[in-house]
């Protein structure tokens, strides 16, 4: 409490009394007394804060009150068994093969018995499995029957929100993918009604998307042969600059559906296998980057609508740019002024929509309004058509989409499968992202297995009916939910609502002006370039910067199912590259403790000579084991002259497996080391290593005793095994021929404590922790170490005193310095630790212990204490009445140690404790 009192008010230090006081009483010395010292200094903060408010009365505390107790118990080993076989059971099924395996092999042997019934709990216990089933793949089943008024009613809103949205949308996306309009609104209309009976995202949008769209058209154009299209391959080909989907739409739009099918087909096959992890390849630096730069690509690509001439259609940047520059002569100044407008007025509007909540209905019915604006505009206007060129969407055909299933063509598989695979992972990795976004939201569950079936079985059930590849669609998802979107019904709405627009409304479309599409298009990407992305990623991880510069430039100069490849295939080499080269960090030791940190991670470490500590940092296969063997024994001969090592332990917490190469890889390092004298000691083995290791009979080659729990056991038995070894040396120890130290009873010899003062920084979120160990524990020790701390400022927030078999002991404090009021800074840990060895080596140096003289001295500062700040004290009493005082306190004092039989004036720390709660429980 000394450092405390230096810089508290009379009142405070009446509440650290109190503290004290109560915790003495109790019993509870000496660690309760400095954990009273941490209640007492938090006591001293709040009546500080608390006395410099006006008006505010006195804190009172009730020192009788206790702290509520919880204890840590354990539970019923019945459950507890029934627990484990749960989790098993749960690890089994979340891998496929492997519970068909088991499931085969339980069958084989005549079915389950009652002993080994699943325990995993379902919810649907009571229906037969094909009801299962069907209740499982179709979540309709379960969300339709709860339905009610007011979910109908946000519902309904939110359906047709989006579904006035998704008009312009859905045309300008299939304009993306190189299709009619027409078959961009059935793909809003199909696969959107599909995802509502399959999915389980209560607010996600399916439908046309413009990332899907560009991998689309990117993978499709020029795929098709010259029997399906003759006029193009008649006219030149690629060099006529005309594309096959303007000359042969029937054919592409056919190629199309076929690759939604196969997108549908191996999404329902992914969900089945669960092979959902495969998007994990495509990283957030990936995929951020290939956003970024098929946005580039999509806003260039709608340019040609708002300069008002014709430009080629290209994945390559350069090209596109080009074109542009080339026909610049050609630009029609009224329809860039136009579009120009309408595209501000769309931004305008997603801003006011998103700074006020009130307006917050612009968003969604700003593409409409501004369609409607521009077909008004081209019906009253004629001269801009006739006299300004401006061009518009033209006829839509109205009514039901036609059925396509048999138009697709097979032969064409091979040619679209690439774009398929792309569009699957990318549309799939979309739409998951934002599902589980809007269902962590609104606190429901999503499995992304079922929400990969779902978006199978819409792209599969679209393709039959004239519509291209979808996905979850962020903007519109967005606007559900904002719009209060509580089940799927909002889907099936938006649906309706895009299935009228087909029957009834597609003559009101025939004066758009191309701008307006063009222009909500680039509302839609331009913000999907991440350029503040970049920067963070530069400024967090430069592998993950490079990683997105090489998606961005790839998509940009290469073509986006190149660039995205590229990408990828980078991402792989990293993760085999790191993989193959796993992390091997240097142990060392916090001094004063038992404990092995990082050398990278603590500051404040120290080597045990001749035994190096490492951990390897993943599981040990094939290819990276090698790796492994090559740098232990490039680090043990670096360490020659510096710490020459006679012991290797290698700590194996992350490895959770190897393989038959590892195994044989660890046999030639130990094989090897031990041919250089060293031995090779392996801790913390998991349970899965253990069992394949014991499989290659390689513990039995490396000897079991050379397996321990922790690295202190491990450290500590090389150090008895050394010392065995040099006793042998020096002819102390018989040996037989042969015959290995450890053969020997080395548990018997001792391992002692020196002095050593540690601290660290990385072991409390708040606190330093400073580790002193004594050999020796020292009386009056404490009150030193606490005068070091007050004289560096530095403030003891809790402490723990443990003593040792030998006689010393363990001191741990939990300190915070007054300067910065946080952890200490590397000088003052140096300072404090360089002041803390001068008081150990000085104790050190003292024979015969304390006096009952120093002890008188401390209780009379100690009752000066008490007499000053204690409200018990009689204030003003006369020196005579402290001299009687002081003679009370020193006759307590001798009675203590005449009762600890101190014949030799010696005191240790845990007595000082005793000593210090009676005297202050005197008067």
């Amino acid at each position: 409490l000394k450092p405390a009192f230096s810089t508290t008010p009379p009142r405070s230090r009446e509440l650290i009394v109190l503290h004290a006081t109560a915790a003495l009483r109790a019993g509870q010395y000496p660690s309760t007394v400095m954990a009273a010292g941490g209640m007492a200094f938090l006591a001293m903060k709040s009546c500080e804060n608390g006395g410099k408010k006006r008006g505010q009365g006195q804190q009172t505390i009730d020192v009788t009150t206790k702290v509520d107790h919880v204890d840590i118990t354990a539970l019923d080993e019945e459950k507890a068994l029934e627990a484990v076989q749960i989790l098993q059971e749960r690890h089994i099924a979340s891998k496929p093969f492997k519970a068909y395996a088991k499931a085969c092999a339980q069958e084989f042997v005549g079915g389950r018995d009652s002993e080994t019934q699943s325990k995993l709990k379902r919810a649907d216990e009571h229906r037969s499995p094909l009801a299962r089933m069907l209740f499982a793949s179709m979540p309709i089943l379960t969300w339709l029957p709860r339905t009610d008024l007011r979910s109908l009613r946000s519902d309904l809103i939110a359906g047709i929100t989006v579904g006035v949205m998704v008009i312009p949308q859905s045309m300008s996306y299939g304009a993306i993918a190189g299709l009619p309009y027409i078959n961009g609104m059935y793909s809003a209309f199909v696969p959107t009604l599909a995802y509502a009976f399959f999915g389980q995202s209560r607010q996600l949008a399916v439908g046309p998307v413009a990332m899907v769209s560009l991998l689309v058209h990117a993978g499709l154009q020029g795929q098709l042969s010259e029997k399906e299209c003759p006029e193009w391959y008649a006219a030149g080909g690629a060099d006529s600059g005309a594309a096959q989907y303007e000359v042969c739409p029937e054919e592409y739009v056919k190629l199309a559906g076929l690759t939604a099918a196969v997108v549908g087909l191996m999404q329902i096959l992914g969900s089945t296998l669960k092979l959902g992890f495969l998007v994990s390849f495509l990283g957030h630096p990936v995929t951020s980057g290939f956003t970024s730069g098929a946005a580039i690509i999509i806003g260039l690509s709608q340019l040609k609508d708002i300069l008002g001439y014709d430009v080629p259609k290209s994945q390559f940047v350069h090209n596109m740019i080009f074109d542009l520059v080339m026909g610049l002569d050609k630009v029609k100044p009224l329809t860039v002024f136009l579009g120009i407008v309408f595209f501000a007025y769309l931004v305008a509007n997603k801003t006011l929509a998103q700074r006020y909540r009130k307006l917050r209905m612009l968003a969604p019915l700003g593409p409409l309004l501004s369609c409607v604006v521009g077909s008004l505009l081209l019906i009253g206007a004629p001269p801009l058509i006739e006299d300004f060129g401006v061009k518009y969407v033209g006829e839509i055909p109205s009514g039901l989409m036609p059925i396509s299933l048999g138009a697709l063509n097979p032969n064409n598989l091979e040619k679209v499968l690439p774009t398929a695979m792309s569009v699957c992972l990318i549309g799939y990795m979309e739409s998951i992202a934002v599902a589980k976004n809007l269902g962590a939201q609104h606190s429901y569950p999503i499995d992304a297995g079922q929400e990969m079936f779902a978006l199978g079985m819409s792209n599969l059930i679209g393709s039959a009916f004239s519509s291209y590849a979808v996905a979850g669609s962020f903007s519109r998802s967005a606007v559900a939910n904002s719009t209060g979107a509580a089940t799927q019904l909002a889907g099936m709405i938006t649906s309706v609502v895009m299935f009228c627009t087909l029957m009834f409304l597609t003559e009101l479309f025939y004066y758009l002006p191309k701008f307006v599409l063009a222009a909500i298009v680039l509302n839609s990407v331009y913000p999907l370039v991440a350029i503040k992305e970049a920067k963070r990623l530069m400024h967090v991880k430069r592998k993950d910067f490079l990683l997105w510069v090489v998606a961005f430039l790839g998509t940009l100069f290469l073509g986006v199912l190149l660039g995205i490849l590229v990408a990828v295939s980078l991402s792989l080499i990293i993760v085999i590259y790191e993989s193959a080269r796993p992390q091997i960090t240097i142990l060392w030791r916090i001094p004063g403790t038992t404990i092995y940190r990082n050398v990278k991670q603590e500051n404040n470490g120290t080597f045990v000579p001749n035994v190096f500590i490492c951990r390897i940092g993943s599981s040990l296969y094939f290819a990276n084991a090698s790796f492994v063997k090559d740098m232990l024994l490039t680090y043990v001969t670096d360490l020659e002259e510096v710490n020459p090592t006679e012991y290797l332990v290698v700590e194996m917490t992350p490895v959770i497996s190897i393989d038959s190469t590892a195994c044989h890889v660890l046999k030639d390092i130990v094989s090897d080391f031990r041919s250089r004298g060293i031995e090779v000691a392996f801790a913390m083995v998991g349970n899965r290593v253990d069992k394949t290791m014991r499989k290659a009979k390689l513990k039995q080659f490396i000897g079991d005793k050379w397996f321990f729990a922790n690295v202190n056991e491990a450290v500590q038995f090389c150090l008895r095994h050394q010392h065995a070894k040099q006793k042998v040396a020096k002819g102390e120890l018989e040996t037989q021929d042969g015959q290995d130290a450890a053969t020997f009873d080395v548990q018997d010899i001792d391992i002692g404590f020196s002095d050593e003062i540690g601290f660290s920084n990385d072991m409390h979120s708040e606190n330093t922790m400073a580790f002193i160990t004594l050999a020796q524990d020292v009386p009056m020790i404490m009150s030193e170490i606490t005068a070091v701390f007050k004289r560096n400022r530095l403030v003891v927030v809790r402490a723990q005193i443990e003593p040792l078999n030998d006689g010393g002991a363990k001191h741990v404090y939990f300190l915070r310095s007054l300067k910065s009021d946080g952890k200490l800074t590397d000088a003052e840990i140096e300072r404090a630790r360089d002041e803390l060895e001068t008081v150990i080596q000085q104790k050190d140096s003292q024979s015969g212990g304390v006096g009952l003289t120093e002890l008188a001295l401390a209780a009379k500062a100690g009752a000066d204490g008490v007499e000053s700040a204690s409200p018990f004290g009689a204030q003003g009493s006369s020196a005579d009445d402290a001299s009687r005082r002081l003679a009370a306190l020193e006759a307590k004092l001798q009675e203590v140690m005449q009762a600890a039989n101190l014949q030799n004036g010696s005191a240790s720390a845990s007595w000082l404790g005793s000593a210090a709660s009676r005297v202050c429980g005197a008067p």
